[in-house]
Parts: C-alpha cells; structure tokens; sequence
C-alpha cells in the first residue's frame, strides 16, 4: 500500500479586523413603528430550525425600530437585485423611506406584521424574541428571532414541493477590513451532504 502524500496549505497569521468569508446577502423588510415599510441590507445571520440569529450595528436605523415593533422579514435576493442590494445598504432609513427609491414591492405577510419582498424568491417570516448587547462587542447588536413561516418562489419547488437546491442562486458577501465583494453563485449545480464519503 502506498503511504499518503500529506496535503498541507500554508497559512499567514493576519492582522484583519474584519474577515468576511461567505455570508448570504439579505434584505431585512419590516414596518417601522409609523406602520411605513422599510429595508436594510444585511449579511450576518444563521438560522437552525425555527430560529434565527442576525447581526446588526448597533445605531442602525432598522435595529432600533425592529426592537420595537418585533415583526420582520428575511428575503434572499438573487443577482438580478443588486442595485437594490446596494441601495438598501448604502443608504440608512432615518433617511428615507427605501420602498420609495428602489424597484422593490412590499406586500403584508400574512403570519407576521412586516412586508415581504415580492421580487424576492425566498421570504422567512420573523419574530423577535431575544436583543443581546454587551459592551464587550461595542456597536454591535445581535438579535434572535422565531421563525413563523417561510415562503419560496414556484420556481425554485419541485413538482412534490420540495426546494430544488440547484436553483437556490443566493448572493454572498466577501471581504476583509480593505475591500468587501459580491460573490455570485453558480445556478444548477450541487452536491448532496455527505456525498464525498
């Protein structure tokens, strides 16, 4: 039997104070606490069952008005919304109303009280359940939140209604403390887990 080439891949110790290696890029839609729809750009979550976790800065316009009203939305854009994407980001909703600047469509959810981004293929219906805030992690609220719902475009179901992962063409947010990028994901292919064992 012939012994295993070893496979090691240097490493470089950095000094970033960011590294963003890869997150799915969100839109977050909710009412304000004026009943005015509104939007922000976000990359920070995970969810796990019916839970969620999102990151957000602290002083954010959407923070502070989702810690009041509870209810919002997480919708999974794909390309063909990126000037959406960075418009919701770039620009903050003490501002302006985002709806009004940018080709996006609220429509009421029916389980929770925030829009849901009709252009969007995926919509997760929320609500907030948990703020954390130490000073240790300054400027940065996370939140957690119970899921009530998930929505998906036809198009991405199968014919018994399953999701048809090869469809799934989310954007990802990459970068370091110099430059953050937009990674695009390649439609049709997959892999099933555990298929390389």
């Amino acid at each position: 039997m012939e012994p295993k080439e070893e496979c090691k891949i240097k490493k470089i110790n950095v000094d970033y104070s960011k590294l963003y290696y890869g997150f799915p890029v969100i839109l977050i839609s909710f009412y304000d606490k004026d009943g005015n729809p509104n939007v922000t750009t976000l990359s920070s979550s995970f969810t796990l069952m019916d839970m969620v976790v999102l990151g957000f800065s602290r002083k954010g316009y959407a923070i502070n008005q989702i810690k009041e009203v509870k209810d919002f939305v997480i919708n999974i854009p794909d390309n063909s919304l990126m000037k959406e994407i960075d418009f919701c980001g770039a620009n903050s909703g003490y501002e302006c109303k985002k709806f009004d600047m940018v080709n996006l469509t609220p429509v009421k959810s029916k389980l929770v009280n925030a829009p849901i981004i009709e252009e969007c293929p995926i919509a997760i219906e929320c609500t907030l359940t948990d703020v954390i805030e130490r000073d240790y992690y300054r400027g940065i609220t996370n939140i957690l939140a119970n899921i009530k719902g998930r929505c998906i475009s036809k198009e991405y179901l199968d014919a018994d209604g399953q999701l048809k992962y090869s469809a799934v063409d989310n954007v990802l947010y990459v970068g370091d403390d110099k430059k953050k990028v937009y990674r695009y994901t390649q439609s049709k292919v997959s892999d099933d887990a555990q298929s390389f064992l």
